[in-house]
């Protein structure tokens, strides 16, 4: 079951967001005006769903950023892997369409820029004469450079992201901390007007807090290119 969620974020991830909300929707609303101290009234259930389908898809959004990421970097690593072999198997004086077709089945299909790389570099050879097993070593160490200066760019900004990713959670953790304390947060929420006024409010500041984060790390990654 992970298995299934975690491709369908991976490869469909506006459908899973849709999804994950409308169901998390669904279930809030059902909760907070039906069930909830024998029913809160459909403001309260109005309110509830939209605020829950909203963190859902910012849950599934978050989730869908970090697999991309990780898949970006599989796929460098897997394609410089693939350049140094085929460099390796040209300077063994391997023909270079045999070794082109030996290394297709382990390229990895996102790795369209190195591709172009790639092609470039054999033409090079082809035209000019270039040995093409040193132009391939040279594409395969520019590579593992720039898997090296993803993977720090990636360190630099773990803090960050681990911010943003408490601006998420921590308000519905205080949620069900002051329900557990007695307090009644989620009828103050969602069933009053300063309430729910208060839960606008804070989403915007979230949403403003996010949208800080991830200029952070837009400058971070600028810096690091």
């Amino acid at each position: 079951m992970t298995a299934i969620a975690t491709a369908l974020i991976a490869n469909r991830p506006k459908t899973a967001a849709a999804v994950t909300a409308l169901m998390a929707a669904l279930l809030a609303a059902w909760l907070v005006g039906s069930r909830h101290d024998g029913g809160l009234g459909p403001l309260a259930a109005v309110a509830a769903g939209t605020v829950t389908a909203i963190y859902a898809a910012a849950a599934v959004t978050a989730w869908h950023l970090a697999l991309r990421r990780k898949r970006d970097r599989e796929t460098r690593r897997a394609a410089a892997d693939t350049v140094a072999s085929l460099a390796a198997d040209l300077a063994a004086g391997t023909d270079p369409a045999r070794a082109v077709a030996a290394a297709e089945p382990a390229w990895p299909a996102e790795a369209h820029v190195t591709a172009r790389r790639l092609r470039a570099a054999l033409r090079i050879a082809a035209e000019l004469g270039a040995p093409a097993a040193d132009l391939c070593r040279r594409l395969a160490e520019h590579l593992r450079e720039d898997d090296q200066a993803a993977a720090r760019t990636q360190a630099q900004t773990a803090s960050i992201r681990a911010t943003a990713a408490l601006l998420i959670a921590l308000p519905a953790a205080g949620v069900a901390l002051g329900e557990a304390l007695g307090v009644e947060a989620v009828a103050f929420l969602f069933a009053s007007p300063a309430g729910i006024g208060a839960a606008v409010a804070a989403m915007g500041l979230q949403a403003a807090g996010l949208a800080w984060t991830g200029a952070l790390i837009n400058t971070v990654n600028v810096g690091s290119s």
